[in-house]
């Protein structure tokens, strides 16, 4: 199952793109139809889609001259500190059990596209990446980069290399590429198992960690929390550039079309955009002329007929309908209900 987080900092397609120059890859190469561009790579304050990073990845893996090791080699590149308070709060955290399901409550604040579980059997423990949804010709990296990811922070968590015994997993039967993919890692490689995954000795789960710290750990779950409630509250790229569009211009009845041709897209490619972050244009032009009408008629006491073309309606009546289809109440009695009854 893919973990759908609407916005993700840069750093994840920055490090996929120094790794694909390495192969002579470009960084516009690499971009290919996910609507972000060079510059964006340099900016900190840029984010895009769990949708946009994996059609870079499909891009990476198609364009590279093999595709055993590519993802482990970008999921070493990513230390600890890449991960910012997700990644702080799971290293203060008291055993290797909490800063798993730590980094499980919190997984939309990580690069984590496969979504992933925690599993016990018997003297093992592992993390297993659910790869459903996703491409087959993405499997090996995601598998490889989120195990490079789990294991730099179980290192850094338990301090003793050796001890965790690590081992990863996968459905594959091609022993080629687990021969070579061990040789990268350094770690053992099981083919033909159930699930993909990388397993280590079950004991270390509940073992005092060395860097554990009640007060920080606090301090950075609360940190979490409020960042998680902030990103889901937030709309996804295009939605964003489509609402900020719509906004412009929301008193003229407007088409995908003309919002297309401001975003300087096709229609087909951003009606597709918007179907990867799980909404559309119609939807989103409602939405958004429905919640500013709200607002209209809750702060501003502006009657009904002025609402509906506020808002681009050329008729009362459908505006009616369309607010009452969202709301389950009528303009006039959202209307009705301000007190201050401005003309």
């Amino acid at each position: 199952m893919i973990v759908q987080a609407r916005t993700r900092p840069v750093t994840s397609l920055r490090l996929l793109c120094d790794a694909a120059a390495t192969h002579g890859i470009d960084a516009a190469a690499c971009l290919e139809d996910t609507g972000i561009t060079v510059e964006d790579l340099a900016d900190p304050a840029s984010l895009h889609t769990t949708q946009q990073e994996l059609q870079a990845i499909e891009n990476y893996v198609r364009l590279a001259p093999d595709n055993v090791g590519l993802g482990w080699g970008v999921g070493q590149a990513m230390h600890v500190n890449a991960f910012g308070v997700w990644g702080f709060a799971i290293l203060t955290s008291p055993t290797l059990r909490s800063a798993i399901q730590t980094s499980l409550d919190y997984i939309k604040l990580s690069f984590v596209i496969a979504d992933m579980r925690l599993a016990e059997d018997g003297s093992r423990g592992g993390l297993v990446f659910d790869m459903a949804g996703l491409a087959p010709t993405v499997h090996r990296f995601l598998l490889e980069r989120h195990s490079a990811v789990a294991v730099n922070f179980i290192r850094a968590l338990v301090q003793r290399p050796e001890a965790a015994d690590f081992r990863i997993e996968t459905p594959e039967g091609d022993q080629d590429y687990a021969a070579r993919l061990s040789g990268i890692s350094g770690i053992p490689v099981v083919t033909e198992m159930q699930a993909h995954a990388l397993t280590f000795g079950a004991e270390l789960l509940d073992q005092p960690l060395p860097k554990s710290d009640p007060i920080s750990l606090r301090f950075c779950l609360e940190q979490c929390k409020a960042l998680a409630e902030q990103n889901d509250n937030a709309l996804p790229p295009w939605s964003q550039k489509v609402r900020d569009a719509i906004i412009d211009d929301i008193g003229s009845d407007q088409k995908i079309e003309d919002i297309s041709e401001k975003l300087a897209v096709t229609e087909r490619t951003l009606r597709r955009r918007l179907t990867e972050e799980g909404t559309s244009f119609r939807e989103l032009y409602t939405d958004i002329r429905m919640t500013l009408a709200h607002e209209l008629l809750e702060t501003a006491g502006l009657n009904v007929e002025t609402v509906a073309w506020r808002v681009g309606y050329a008729e009362p009546a459908s505006f009616a309908r369309a607010f009452a289809k969202k709301f389950g109440t009528t303009p006039g009695d959202v209307r009705r209900s301000n007190s201050r009854q401005v003309a």
